[in-house]
């Protein structure tokens, strides 16, 4: 008799617990998401042909620099300057130091020359193309979304790449740093929408004359709270049951 009433127990709370909602009507955008790396589209390494030494370092890390601005001087004699307007991001050596050939000894980025490279999936990749509209989010810039624009999609080893350019950039951001990226699909208006969480297994249950009617749905746009349902027609004041 107790367990049959913990049953019972069990059974009164889980039906207390599921809500009813019934079906809105607004805006939606459906985006694909993804983990953005802010890239450079000017970087320069300076690297020796033969084991060498620096002699001297005419620039120190994090300076900001001119195009044809000094920026050291090997054993050998040879003077490197930089190629571009841009900063000093890392001096792995010290004078007087052996360097093998091709190791890098001094680089350089162009901060006014940004983008953002997001790597994803095929499937989604497949839904992009070029002048998309995008959001990012840096952490530390949490509140603020930032325009942008998918530039170009590439493929790099067995990654599928979108590039982002961004129509201004905060102050601060180098590369390396990564953003959450939104790349929005497609957009309607006025759709009738559910929240997500009503589809379960590509079905709604609606409670109607106090009976509940399991109905299979086709989904439209979605996004991560809300989904367009394109059918069953639905009534705005149809009672949808909220597992």
């Amino acid at each position: 008799m107790q367990k049959i009433f913990q049953l019972f127990l069990i059974f009164f709370i889980c039906s207390c617990n599921k809500q009813l909602i019934t079906p809105t009507r607004g805006d939606i955008v459906e985006a694909v998401y993804g983990l953005g790396t802010v890239k450079s589209e000017e970087s320069f390494s300076a690297k020796v042909a033969v084991t060498s030494s620096v002699v001297e370092f005419y620039v120190i890390e994090g300076q900001d620099i001119k195009k044809g601005q000094k920026l050291l001087k090997t054993d050998q004699g040879a003077v490197i300057y930089s190629p571009f307007n841009g900063r000093v991001t890392d001096i792995p050596f010290s004078v007087k130091e052996n360097i093998f050939p091709q190791t890098t000894i001094l680089s350089v980025v162009n901060l006014k020359k940004l983008y953002l490279t997001v790597s994803l999936e095929q499937q989604a990749i497949m839904r992009i193309r070029p002048n998309l509209n995008a959001e990012v989010s840096f952490e530390f810039f949490r509140n603020k979304k930032l325009p942008g624009k998918i530039t170009s999609i590439f493929t790099a080893g067995d990654q599928f790449i979108a590039k982002v350019e961004l129509l201004e950039w905060p102050e601060g951001v180098l590369p390396g740093m990564t953003a959450d990226v939104a790349i929005e699909i497609a957009r309607k208006k006025d759709a009738l929408l559910v929240p997500t969480p009503a589809i379960v297994n590509g079905n709604i249950i609606i409670k109607r004359h106090s009976k509940k009617i399991k109905f299979p749905v086709q989904v439209g746009l979605a996004d991560l709270e809300k989904a367009e349902i394109l059918s069953p027609k639905l009534e705005l004041d149809d009672e949808i049951i909220l597992p």
